[in-house]
């Protein structure tokens, strides 16, 4: 914490020369960016679109235009670490592996097609079982309850019993997963401390050492499960090595957990606010995935994406040399009035643009569908069961991150 305090006041007083030089300034340790980002993200898109950061050594693009074009364009922004340059940089470091995440075609496009195996019409199906039965028991033990905290109790266990689901893995897994998941997940943060790094590592390795051994005892196994599926590939030399699975399966149930826990816990918060929107969707159920769209454009659980430009780019009047650092700030895009009329009111019913929460391009989000249908059962099972659902005291916390946006807590006064 103390190590982090100092380069937070560091931090502070960069942002003071930058914001004097360009008239904005984005700075991710800054407790009210945090907890509340999208004034400054409009600052930001008003006056330094193209923003270079004196603080993270990169450049921060904010428009929807420009994050859109540049998440689509891996000829000229990279995935991957290793065309990263010379300069300083606060983007996150490279992981241990190269998983799906941090590789560029044609590399990305073998390992997305068997990735894309263990994501079937039918295997989803197959989850939707799984996903309508926890939903309805968790909202069950909800209405039984005054008081519940959303993500502890409903998010969380939730978002867990689908991916264990998915990987053909036992519900008892669930607290060991929880751990690591949390560690390995700040290896992506701009203020991980070096003690996170290395627990994140850590992390990682029992990771890989957890997927191998099913791997290798999976090959023969005729099960639909995303182990199974991708061991048996493994095995027959199609497409992707045990290394390779074993990394993907990582980078998938981590994405997963992490970020359907947090649409539906900020899902929640924003009907809470918005208790017109929350009876609109009461009365028209129908709107459901429509509704977690707008969810996901509203506040986003994950709010940057990371590239690096493999060569020099003229963007709005500034040059983004060969190897830069880009930020594509997704959550400042998705509120982007050029592309979003009324883009800081909650609309169920909004039409327009893709949001650009779930990414664009060869590197758009493989598990979209799933979250989708996950956040739709446990709203429409929530809104049918719970007549009262309201915030039970204090203004909600957001965790201390820069990349996911998620809540810590969301305390609900709830009744059947």
């Amino acid at each position: 914490m103390k190590g982090r305090r100092w380069r937070s006041l560091g931090a502070r007083a960069v942002s003071i020369g930058e914001r004097a030089r360009s008239g904005a300034t984005y700075n991710p340790l800054s407790p009210s960016v945090i907890q509340s980002p999208y004034e400054t993200y409009s600052r930001l898109r008003r006056r330094s679109p193209v923003h270079r950061s004196a603080i993270l050594g990169s450049w921060v693009l904010t428009r929807y235009e420009d994050v859109f074009a540049a998440a689509r364009d891996h000829e000229r922004f990279s995935n991957d670490p290793r065309w990263r340059g010379a300069t300083r940089s606060v983007l996150p470091p490279a992981p241990d592996d190269y998983s799906i995440l941090l590789v560029d075609p044609p590399e990305h496009r073998r390992l997305r097609r068997c990735a894309a195996r263990a994501f079937t019409r039918e295997r989803l199906q197959a989850l939707n079982e799984t996903i309508a039965h926890t939903a309805v028991e968790l909202i069950g033990r909800a209405a039984r309850r005054r008081t519940i905290d959303w993500i502890a109790e409903v998010a969380e266990p939730l978002a867990m019993r689908v991916m264990l689901a998915m990987m053909g893995l036992p519900e008892s897994e669930h607290r060991r997963w929880e751990a690591w998941s949390r560690r390995r997940a700040r290896l992506l943060e701009m203020i991980a401390t070096r003690r996170e790094r290395r627990a994140a590592h850590v992390a990682g390795s029992e990771i890989r050492r957890y997927f191998t051994a099913l791997l290798r005892r999976r090959t023969q196994s005729d099960e639909d499960d995303a182990i199974s599926t991708l061991a048996r590939l493994a095995a027959a030399g199609e497409g992707i090595s045990i290394p390779e699975a074993a990394d993907m399966l990582s980078v998938l149930m981590i994405a997963g957990n992490e970020t359907t826990t947090h649409l539906i816990g900020n899902g929640m918060l924003a009907l809470v606010r918005n208790p017109e929107q929350m009876e609109r969707l009461r009365e028209e159920p129908e709107r459901v995935r429509a509704a977690t769209d707008e969810m996901l454009r509203f506040d986003s659980p994950v709010q940057t994406d990371f590239r690096i430009a493999k060569a020099d780019v003229v963007l709005r009047g500034r040059t983004i040399r060969s190897g830069d650092g880009v930020i594509l700030l997704t959550g400042s895009a998705n509120r982007d009035g050029a592309a979003f009329q009324n883009p800081d009111t909650f609309d169920i019913a909004r039409t327009g643009p893709r949001h650009t929460s779930f990414g664009h391009g060869v590197h758009q989000c493989i598990g979209a569908e799933l979250a989708r249908m996950e956040a739709s059962a446990i709203f429409t099972e929530a809104l049918r069961r719970l007549g009262t659902i309201k915030l039970a005291a204090g203004a909600p916390r957001y965790r201390i991150s820069t990349v996911i946006r998620g809540l810590a807590a969301l305390p609900l006064q709830v009744a059947a």
